[in-house]
């Protein structure tokens, strides 16, 4: 009897490998919750210092692939992952680990300042946590560094540029 009892536990680690190795955390959301606070047009009035205000409207989604990785994602990640689809990014910080989901986003040109329309832009949305309860974006758009918190409703709070020596106002509304 003793030896069939050390069968089963043999059989389950031969038969799931990963049977009780699995450490990923119960998210609260997903890809969708992302992808409904963040895609859309937003609009954005930048008035560097000491200069006339430029006015540019832009289409966000969720980008196929980071740039920084040739991986092939499958339609559910939304995470940047350098090895692996579908994975979440774990950031260490004083020794612990902080749960944070990144979403890489596609950018394009709609309209406004033409000086935009070849422009480079990229971005990604972060949130931070288990719970949706408020997201980081963070926008490069020809040389500004574009911040701001994402609610999971869309509605968008302290928006402003980012550091790099670019000092000015911004205004930000979505269609």
């Amino acid at each position: 009897m003793r030896n069939i009892l050390w069968i089963v536990p043999i059989a389950v680690v031969f038969l799931n490998p990963t049977f009780a190795c699995s450490d990923e955390p119960p998210f609260q959301y997903g890809a969708s919750e992302m992808r409904a606070a963040v895609e859309g047009d937003w609009s954005f009035a930048i008035t560097p210092a000491g200069a006339a205000t430029m006015q540019v409207t832009v289409h966000i989604g969720q980008a196929a692939t980071t740039p920084a990785t040739t991986a092939h994602a499958s339609g559910r990640a939304f995470v940047r992952a350098a090895h692996a689809c579908g994975t979440r990014t774990l950031v260490k910080s004083a020794g612990a680990c902080i749960d944070i989901s990144q979403m890489p986003l596609a950018i394009s040109y709609v309209s406004g300042d033409a000086t935009f329309s070849t422009a480079m832009m990229s971005g990604t949305f972060s949130v931070i946590g288990l719970a949706f309860s408020s997201g980081d974006l963070e926008l490069r758009i020809g040389p500004y560094q574009i911040l701001s918190q994402v609610n999971p409703d869309g509605s968008v709070g302290d928006p402003h540029l980012g550091p790099g020596g670019r000092v000015g106002t911004l205004t930000v509304t979505r269609s």
